[in-house]
């Protein structure tokens, strides 16, 4: 846009009004082109990857995984779902069979034909762990002969020292909270508020 003026005719005052309102016009100019070179430079600039940025790599781009096969027929039932969880063992150790005696609105007694086996399950537990403990008594003989005497040999993994058999040992360095138990039941003052676990009876 040309800007035709005699500036001869203008005086000191509208000189300076004008100035005043070129400048302005000046600096919208400065701030539109550094906004364009903005633009250009985002435009131009490649995208923040975790490998150039401190963008974490969970915010990088995923390659497209592989489309899942479709289910055939219904869903499989999950665990805590009628018809699915675990299959029931084939010979269970025990069978608990309960059965109400009477209704529980009119109170009136049951016959065997008016009960039908509504649910069967399986629960698992472990039996209570016991230490075995062997007791070794070790014999000296006395020679009638020289009169020294002789002590029977240890037998192999019950040498004198520490209460416990190698394979509690390994079983204490592992970290196993088995241990504790064992502890437990077989040297009662060992595992106190203050001892903690029976660390000390291993040595």
């Amino acid at each position: 846009m040309s800007i035709d003026l005699d500036l001869s005719k203008l005086s000191h005052a509208e000189k300076d009004a004008l100035i005043l309102t070129l400048m302005a016009r000046l600096d919208e100019a400065h701030k539109l082109i550094a906004e364009l070179r903005a633009c250009i430079d985002d435009l131009t600039r490649p995208g923040k990857t975790p490998g150039n940025s401190s963008l974490p790599p969970s915010k990088g781009h995923k390659p497209n995984r592989p489309g899942r096969a479709e289910r055939q027929g219904p869903r499989k039932g999950s665990l805590g779902r009628k018809g699915g969880g675990r299959a029931l063992a084939a010979d269970p150790d025990e069978r608990v069979i309960v059965k109400p005696a009477r209704c529980e609105h009119c109170q009136t007694a049951f016959a065997d034909a008016d009960h039908t086996l509504d649910a069967r399950y399986d629960k698992s537990y472990l039996p209570p762990v016991r230490p075995v403990v062997t007791r070794v008594e070790r014999y000296a003989g006395a020679c009638r002969c020289c009169g020294a005497t002789t002590l029977a040999p240890a037998p192999d993994g019950l040498e004198p020292g520490t209460p416990f058999s190698l394979n509690i040992v390994a079983l204490a360095m592992s970290g196993e909270p088995l241990v504790q138990r064992i502890c437990v039941s077989c040297m009662p003052s060992a595992t106190s508020a203050s001892a903690g676990c029976c660390w000390t009876c291993l040595a």
